[in-house]
């Protein structure tokens, strides 16, 4: 008897947001009604000189980081007209987050004057 695997099709997708110039949370990220956002990469890019700032990246719609540990993904040191990534995740093992839950991210310490880019690379999960 052979037992047939039906693999879910894998589409990676990529969206590109400005950062906001405050401390306070924004939602980078909206799954799909009913499905989970499964990440695959975020990478901040800093164009202008702005000095080192450090973004807080997680699941959530938590104040920040420290509310909610379980939920948090990472915190990227920006460097002055430099980027910072997450690692890239293989297929199905980057972190996910619950059915119709939004990736969050915050300045911590000192916001930036100027908008950062963000790219986010991730799938989504039924």
């Amino acid at each position: 008897m052979s037992v047939r695997v039906r693999r879910r099709p894998y589409v990676l997708k990529v969206k590109h947001v400005d950062s906001n110039t405050s401390t306070g949370r924004q939602t980078i990220l909206t799954p799909a009604r009913g499905f989970r956002t499964r990440l695959v990469r975020v990478e901040v890019q800093q164009d202008a000189s702005d000095g080192r700032h450090l973004w807080e990246l997680y699941f959530g719609t938590a104040g920040n980081i420290i509310t909610d540990q379980k939920k948090g993904i990472d915190i990227l040191a920006i460097p002055d007209q430099g980027s910072d990534s997450t690692r890239t995740f293989l297929r199905n093992e980057g972190p996910r987050g619950l059915r119709d839950e939004v990736l969050s991210g915050r300045w911590r310490g000192t916001a930036p004057v100027n908008a950062h880019k963000i790219i986010i690379e991730y799938t989504e999960e039924p």
